[in-house]
């Protein structure tokens, strides 16, 4: 399975992270850095666990109970996204 962003939300990367808006639901949301972070990743065809390995590399310095900590947080981010619409699965 890969992850697509649902054709119902709008996104823009602001100087805050990123604005997301799902036309179905009227629902408005910003991203803080760190959520935007992964949102943009995750935009670019990154799939949670290669996002979630990437960030360990950027920010664990090394660290593997904060290495492990970022992808499950990568994780629980995505299942949220899921969740809530804004994200979709398809078939790979």
């Amino acid at each position: 399975m890969s992850l697509h962003i649902s054709e119902s939300v709008i996104w823009n990367e602001t100087a805050d992270g990123v604005s997301l808006y799902h036309t179905e639901t009227g629902d408005f949301r910003t991203l803080n850095a760190t959520a935007a972070q992964i949102w943009v990743l995750l935009a670019d065809g990154g799939d949670p666990a290669s996002v979630g390995s990437r960030l360990a590399l950027l920010f664990a310095g090394g660290n593997a109970a904060i290495a492990a900590r970022i992808r499950t947080e990568v994780q629980t981010f995505v299942s949220s996204m899921l969740t809530q619409g804004l994200l979709e699965e398809q078939p790979s």
